[in-house]
């Protein structure tokens, strides 16, 4: 599926990988080190790579646009459209729920095409991380969320009070790469226990997803 971007996109994303290279390059290389040689799974937006280490995505127009996890608790599988839609659909019914008390970190990422880097049209962006200098800072939220719509590519990640009900654990990040068929790969990164390397907690970055 080739969705070429036009002029004014390219330059919005060379300017985003420019910025991003120089917040996030040595995290980056830092978790890909600690996961390996791994299974790589690709799709038009997205590469996934998964070893017994760990796992990591990494978008295919902006690879500095990162996340994943060392350590042991990572679960792979495949969804069907079905169940996939329905994860995302019920951890952005949580949203509304988010505020100073309850919530550490929220960051919701979907892609529904290619071109969704750089047209908010083909996007949904939610990010929320209240500080107690920025208590009322609302949510960051870029594009529109489209329901039973299945994405290129989203990623979940919930540190709050209700992330059982959106995500199955009680904090920790999910991320979905859609395939051909029925088969879409879900990987599931509780973050519980020291084994388990956050980018959040790599020294001197405050965050890679």
């Amino acid at each position: 599926m080739d969705e070429p971007f036009d002029p004014l996109q390219k330059v919005e994303l060379a300017m985003l990988r420019a910025e991003h290279q120089k917040r996030f390059q040595t995290q980056i290389g830092l978790l890909k080190e600690r996961v390996g040689e791994g299974i790589v799974y690709r799709n038009d937006v997205v590469q996934v790579v998964v070893s017994e280490e760990g796992a990591y995505y990494e978008l295919n127009d902006l690879p500095e646009e990162f996340g994943g996890a060392a350590g042991e608790h990572l679960e792979r599988r495949f969804l069907t459209e079905s169940e996939a839609t329905v994860l995302l659909q019920r951890t952005i019914d949580t949203l509304s729920q988010a505020n100073f008390d309850n919530t550490r970190h929220i960051s919701v990422f979907v892609l529904y095409t290619r071109r969704g880097l750089a047209d908010r049209k083909n996007c949904f962006v939610f990010e929320y991380k209240p500080t107690e200098q920025t208590p009322d800072r609302p949510p960051l939220i870029i594009g529109k969320f489209q329901p039973q719509v299945m994405p290129r590519f989203f990623k979940l990640k919930i540190d709050a009070d209700f992330a059982r009900e959106a995500l199955d654990m009680e904090r920790g990040m999910v991320f979905c790469m859609a395939n051909a068929g029925d088969r879409h790969l879900l990987i599931r990164i509780p973050f519980t226990g020291t084994e388990v390397h956050d980018l959040n907690d790599l020294p001197s970055t405050s965050t890679v997803q």
